[in-house]
């Protein structure tokens, strides 16, 4: 029953960190909103990455918690190794499609998707190898504590990043 209460605890108080860091994020796109207006295909290319990245983060914190239960190094690695091999491929389609559907530069839209994710990836695969190693070290199962959390981490990066490489790569 301690272990059960211990979960719940840190289940939610992540869960928590994911409604405020989601609410931030939704704060922070509708600010940006009327600066984008002109440009529709950045916005219709918010959702998609952020499915992705989200994607993404889930399943590699649900690996590398996996491999932690396991005590296994190398696959927590592999799987850090393959979300970078996978930031690279995808974000050029998702520019690749929205080009297509909005129009626009389809250099700037397939150079913002790639950027953006590759960011997100920077730091969000360390943090959750991060998340991941501290939750057990503190006696909490990872599984419960990293999903929520690099989520929306994900998500919040993800709209940071994307508007702040577009703004750069727009001006």
């Amino acid at each position: 029953m301690k272990r059960f209460l211990r979960d719940l605890s840190a289940a939610t108080a992540s869960l928590t960190a994911l409604v405020l860091m989601e609410s931030f994020t939704g704060i922070t796109l509708e600010s940006l909103k009327h600066r984008w207006m002109h440009h529709p295909e950045f916005l219709a290319m918010l959702p998609a990455l952020m499915d992705f990245r989200g994607n993404v983060a889930l399943a590699h914190s649900a690996r590398t918690a996996t491999a932690t239960h396991l005590g296994d190094e190398e696959r927590a690695l592999q799987s850090s190794l393959a979300v970078l091999l996978i930031g690279l491929i995808v974000p050029p389609v998702i520019g690749l499609v929205v080009y297509y559907a909005y129009g626009g530069d389809l250099s700037t839209l397939v150079g913002t998707a790639f950027l953006t994710v590759l960011s997100v990836t920077a730091v969000v695969t360390p943090v959750t190898v991060g998340i991941v190693r501290m939750a057990a070290m503190l006696g909490f199962d990872p599984d419960h504590v990293a999903p929520p959390l690099t989520t929306a981490l994900s998500d919040v990066l993800t709209v940071a990043f994307l508007f702040t490489v577009a703004e750069v790569m727009v001006g």
